[in-house]
């Protein structure tokens, strides 16, 4: 269940199920999670909106990056862009196809782009069958070299939430002090989670 203080801004025009599964066709008879689903069949790539707190903190998400990666020293902050249509207007939002058309080689296999932190990378699905519907975040400003992806496919992926609506209910208003922010992350919390 949503938080109360969540609305959605900015809906795509409306699309049926069978443009949802044209879509998964077209990425080659992928599965998404059924939240999802049902978001892009009301809202179409509307953006969440915290109506509560300051309204000039843009929402942010706690970014949970594997101890020891190469990306561990990176902020456990993220961003959150647009999020991408079934259709639309593409000066005012992303295609889903498109923009797996554009990056999907750069991503992690079996993983699913949705919305973009407005600075190159991606908040994505996990589609494997062990964590399918975990959200992750992909880096690309950590993303190295092609060998790096090649070698571990995960180098750069952080994890965010279980899946789609805690995914949505994590989102927090911006922190005015930021070293308290993240002095209160709990020590060595990225340890349980491991990519593989």
């Amino acid at each position: 269940m949503l938080r109360k203080d969540i609305t959605f801004e900015r809906a795509g025009p409306a699309i049926t199920q069978g443009e949802i599964d044209a879509l998964k066709a077209a990425l080659g008879d992928i599965a998404l999670p059924t939240d999802y689903e049902r978001y892009l069949l009301r809202f179409n790539g509307a953006n969440p909106t915290l109506t509560s707190g300051d309204p000039d903190c843009p929402p942010i998400l706690r970014l949970w990056w594997p101890a020891g990666s190469a990306a561990d020293v990176s902020d456990h902050a993220g961003t959150l862009g647009s999020f991408y249509r079934i259709t639309g207007q593409p000066e005012t939002a992303s295609n889903l196809l498109q923009t797996h058309q554009d990056i999907g080689h750069l991503l992690p296999p079996q993983t699913f782009a949705f919305v973009g932190d407005g600075g190159g990378g991606r908040y994505v699905f996990d589609l494997r069958p062990d964590r399918f519907g975990e959200v992750l975040f992909w880096s690309y400003q950590a993303l190295g070299s092609e060998e790096d992806s090649a070698s571990d496919p995960y180098h750069n992926v952080a994890w965010v939430a279980s899946d789609f609506i805690d995914f949505i209910n994590r989102m927090e208003r911006s922190p005015t002090d930021w070293n308290a922010w993240e002095m209160a992350l709990p020590p060595d919390s990225d340890k349980d989670w491991h990519p593989r």
